[in-house]
């Protein structure tokens, strides 16, 4: 505290130049804040750490430009600020990795959100009449924190020397030299005598060696990897002189830990890794693709800076060649080029096909990425396989090898994943129990929302007619409920399912039954659809969002879904399981076979 008492309290170093006035006085400076001003102000605001009042930058956003302006305005007619926007905290942020010393951390002050789209408004104002100056406090020399690197150049022998003298001095100092294998830090790169030390893919193996041995679940590693170790990796690559076997070496990188974490099989899909988890995918950024597109739109930035010698020199072709990579593959113009080639790819593969709606209703798909305790480790890996259609079994490991065999309970049908969650005689009551487990999900969230609920077995239908699902209703409205979980895109739309529900219990003697249970309001016939893989159908949503249900819960019966089809394919393979028997046969001697039916099974005869 003594420390940082003397270096923040002390008085700034007094400036005796004479102040030379530039032009008159700008009232504009003090001019009611437009929409406009605050449009841009929210558009420019990026997810930032919220200050002492606790509002974040997304509660902020959510405001809208309306409501900032009548705040801001307020502020400006009273003349002072409000108390919040005054009041900050202070960070220390180590500038070494084992820091020492008070003086080897950097204080970083944190003040509310509000004030800082408030400061932003009125310092764009300000720089239009007053360009800031080049004496700034936090720019002066500290010689206990600086070094040299001195380079001499030996031209009789064509060659240059590292010079490790220190030679410069600063206020009486000399400031130490670097070392040959010394280095420094420069806008997150690491240079020494040599130039750039480590390589992009040298770091990442260092951080994935690190993250694979951390003693965490299979989400939290993709959740790290994408928010922590691609984006410094990204950096490094994109400021850096790379090549493009280097970034090709990257991804194989990522996506062998990938494999390596969530025990994925060799051949899934590279779409899986790189596609948006809106699209079905993991959302794992693809350095091949992304790096050339950024290094073009950062010298296409240069280009439109005001400095004229900094656009002459961007056109200069030494300059351009560097933000230029050879052999790229692939050349997008924005972030979603990128998204719609990953989707494609991923929806024209076999085992992605089926994950066409997915997009419909992306908001029900975080639980992919957002790194929550929302399932176990191990239930997270193996959604993940049945979301990709990489689940083992006779149809997949047949693959390019022979004629995939038939389902071994008799369904006369290819062993495929879809089979076994959808049609195999053997898992039908697992089945049962995934759909029971949805209709309960449903019924009880709707039951929270002030509705009240009439489940199946509660009332009597006509000869002959099915009962529907759930039976909801309140003093002006009935809903006749039924869910379904379907096959994924192969078998149609999950709207066709849907329009197939409602066209079924549109029935004049099913209406007058409901009318003597639930009362005499309106009705309506709703069909609630998601697909084996955890989609869940547009129309569906809407309607759970109708009724009040959070996205939280829709989110989380999307993930029920996958959880009940976990359970079938698990449940067909303990159903499944090899029995060895040894016929003993004196003229052939000991002949051991093996049979994939349980005993007692059509099959076991």
């Amino acid at each position: 505290m003594e420390y940082w008492k003397r270096v923040l309290g002390r008085e700034s170093d007094p400036d005796g130049r004479p102040v030379k006035p530039l032009r008159e006085p700008a009232v504009e400076i003090e001019e009611p804040i437009s929409l406009a001003e605050c449009k841009k102000a929210l558009r420019d605001l990026k997810q930032t750490a919220s200050g002492p009042d606790g509002v974040s930058w997304s509660s902020v956003k959510s405001l809208g430009p309306g409501w900032l302006q009548y705040l801001f305005n307020s502020i400006l007619a009273c003349g002072y600020p409000t108390k919040s926007f005054k009041n900050s905290r202070t960070v220390l942020i180590p500038k070494t990795e084992k820091p020492s010393d008070p003086g080897e951390f950097r204080p970083l002050a944190i003040a509310s959100v509000f004030g800082r789209v408030f400061h932003r408004i009125l310092a764009s104002r300000l720089g239009v009449w007053a360009p800031l100056g080049a004496s700034q406090r936090a720019f002066q020399v500290n010689p206990a924190k600086c070094s040299t690197l001195a380079i001499i150049w030996d031209g009789k022998n064509k060659r240059w020397l590292h010079d490790a003298k220190g030679q410069f001095k600063f206020r009486g100092s000399t400031l130490p030299a670097l070392g040959v294998e010394e280095s420094y830090k420069y806008l997150g790169l690491q240079y020494g005598s040599k130039g750039k030390l480590k390589t992009g893919l040298e770091l990442l193996k260092g951080m994935l060696r690190e993250l694979k041995e951390a003693p965490l679940k299979p989400q939290q590693r993709v959740f790290l990897l994408r928010t922590n170790i691609l984006p410094k990796i990204m950096y490094y690559l994109v400021n850096g002189r790379v090549h493009q076997y280097t970034l090709r070496e990257c991804d194989k990188c990522v996506r062998r830990f990938l494999r390596e974490v969530l025990h994925l099989p060799h051949d899934t899909p590279v779409s899986a890794f790189h596609a948006c988890a809106k699209d079905g995918g993991l959302d794992i950024d693809c350095f091949e693709s992304l790096v050339p597109m950024y290094k073009w739109q950062k010298l296409v930035s240069l280009e439109e800076v005001p400095d004229n010698l900094v656009r002459d020199l961007s056109q200069l072709p030494a300059i351009r060649k560097r933000f230029q990579l050879k052999g790229a593959q692939t050349s997008f113009n924005n972030r979603a080029e990128y998204r719609m080639f990953w989707k494609n790819k991923l929806l024209d593969n076999l085992d992605g096909f089926g994950l066409g709606e997915a997009a419909d209703v992306p908001q029900v798909h975080s639980w992919v990425t957002d790194g929550s305790s929302l399932l176990t480790g191990e239930m997270y890996i193996k959604c993940l396989k049945i979301r990709w259609n990489v689940w083992p079994t006779a149809a997949r490991a047949s693959r390019g090898r022979r004629q995939a065999p038939l389902c071994d309970a008799g369904c006369r049908q290819i062993e495929g994943l879809g089979h076994i969650l959808q049609q195999c005689n053997r898992t039908w009551d697992k089945r049962g129990a995934r759909h029971d487990r949805i209709v309960e999900f449903v019924g009880s969230q709707v039951e929270r929302r002030g509705f009240n609920v009439i489940k199946e077995k509660s009332f009597a239908t006509p000869r002959g007619h099915r009962r529907p699902d759930l039976i909801i209703y309140n003093k002006d409205r009935v809903w006749i409920a039924d869910v379904t979980i379907c096959a994924d895109r192969g078998a149609g739309p999950m709207a066709l399912a849907r329009d197939n529900k409602i066209k079924y219990y549109t029935d004049e003697d099913l209406a007058t039954e409901v009318a003597k249970v639930a009362g005499p309001g309106a009705q309506s016939v709703v069909g609630l659809v998601w697909n084996w893989r955890g989609c869940c159908e547009k129309k569906t949503d809407e309607w759970l969002k109708k009724m009040g249900v959070p996205i939280e819960s829709r989110r989380l019966a999307s993930v029920r879904v996958l959880e009940g089809s976990v359970w079938c394919a698990r449940g067909w393979w303990s159903q499944s399981e090899r029995v060895s028997v040894v016929f003993v046969a004196p003229a052939f001697g000991n002949v051991r076979t093996s049979f994939r039916h349980p005993p007692g099974s059509p099959g076991w005869s």
